[in-house]
């Protein structure tokens, strides 16, 4: 059916505005009322937030899909100084482009289902005939069990019934978005999981439902994906992903499902989003003793190995040097411990 037919939102609407999701969307309005301050930022470092977002995005939404390319092809991938050699290469190169385009001219894209047949062909742009249309047969979304078994986890949309499908959720959500009802988060999260449920397309659903949420968060105001991957903390939560969207779509074709766990997961992977952004980006400073109490904080909430680079990714403003000497001072203080040594030495935090 869809979260948008039938009255869905107000008649659930006591049971949807969960005080978990109350808290998650004040205190995502919260980090977004910040947002401004960030400009005032050095625009260099900004830009270097948004360079490995970048990276990070198109990486995470094809590992997902099991999409892989090794490292020093993916940096030539994504510096564009080299072509695609192989399907793999093929789609993440195809990702690039598309986000690209989303960043640089969200407000131009109107979502629709035209808009979503045109960027869905770009992300198939170097496997001709294979993107830019909705699919023409029925697909199942499965799964394959320890013995090799596949079981059937839900059954979308039929394809005879795709085309409307999305016509009408299209226009039900940019109506919602004009009123501002349900709230733009409520409606995004709404959106994005009918769209899985229907499953619009024969392949690239899921990398064009993360892509679309970036859309639909750039129309309604909220630019941290801009600077930090959504879809980086999706992959790292990605169990969570499956699981709620399996729990939130039983019941989707009767108009009995449960639009709450989703939204719990999505609202909360755009807070981490804003969070980290916040970590990165809203406490730079100029001064050497900030910073090392900076890399200080950020070592201690470590889990298990990290290297001087995990460091250097997670404060783009602080210079390796900086970041060396900090580990190096803690080392001495038995608060870290050092294996291996140069650019390649691990690191772990002391256990007590």
């Amino acid at each position: 059916m869809s979260s948008y037919k039938n009255n869905y939102m107000q008649r659930n609407f006591s049971s949807i505005l969960t005080h978990e999701v109350f808290e998650l969307v004040a205190a995502i309005s919260e980090y977004k009322g910040k947002e401004g301050l960030y400009s005032y930022q050095s625009p260099e470092i900004l830009k270097r937030l948004q360079g490995v977002a970048t990276i990070q995005s198109t990486e995470s939404s094809n590992r997902i899909e099991g999409i892989v390319v090794n490292g020093k092809r993916l940096k030539k991938l994504m510096a564009e100084s080299t072509t695609p050699q192989n399907r793999s290469e093929n789609e993440l190169a195809a990702y690039r482009m598309v986000l690209s385009q989303i960043h640089a001219s969200a407000q131009e894209i109107p979502i629709t289902p035209n808009l979503i047949k045109q960027l869905h062909g770009m992300l198939y742009k170097f496997s001709p005939g294979e993107g830019g249309h909705f699919k023409i047969n029925d697909n199942a979304i499965t799964e394959r069990q320890l013995d090799g078994k596949e079981i059937l986890r839900f059954s979308p949309t039929p394809a005879f019934q795709t085309n409307e499908a999305m016509s009408d959720l299209c226009t039900s959500f940019s109506t919602a978005m004009e009123k501002k009802y349900p709230h733009p988060l409520i409606a995004i999260g709404a959106f994005v999981l009918d769209f899985l449920c229907i499953h619009p397309f024969r392949d690239g659903n899921g990398r064009m439902a993360r892509l679309l949420t970036l859309l639909s968060l750039y129309h309604a105001g909220y630019e941290v994906g801009r600077f930090i991957s959504l879809e980086k903390i999706i992959e790292d939560t990605k169990d969570r992903y499956y699981a709620t969207l399996h729990r939130s779509s039983q019941g989707w074709h009767e108009d009995g499902h449960q639009l709450v766990p989703w939204l719990e997961y999505f609202l909360g992977v755009i807070l981490a989003a804003y969070k980290e952004f916040e970590n990165r980006a809203g406490l730079i400073t100029d001064g050497r003793g900030q910073k090392s109490s900076r890399i200080r904080e950020m070592v201690k909430g470590m889990l298990g190995s990290f290297t001087a680079a995990d460091i250097e990714e997670r404060c783009p403003d602080i210079a390796r040097p900086t970041i060396n000497a900090a580990l190096k001072k803690m080392s001495e203080e038995g608060i870290v411990l050092r294996d291996g040594m140069g650019r390649s030495a691990k690191w772990r935090v002391k256990s007590h």
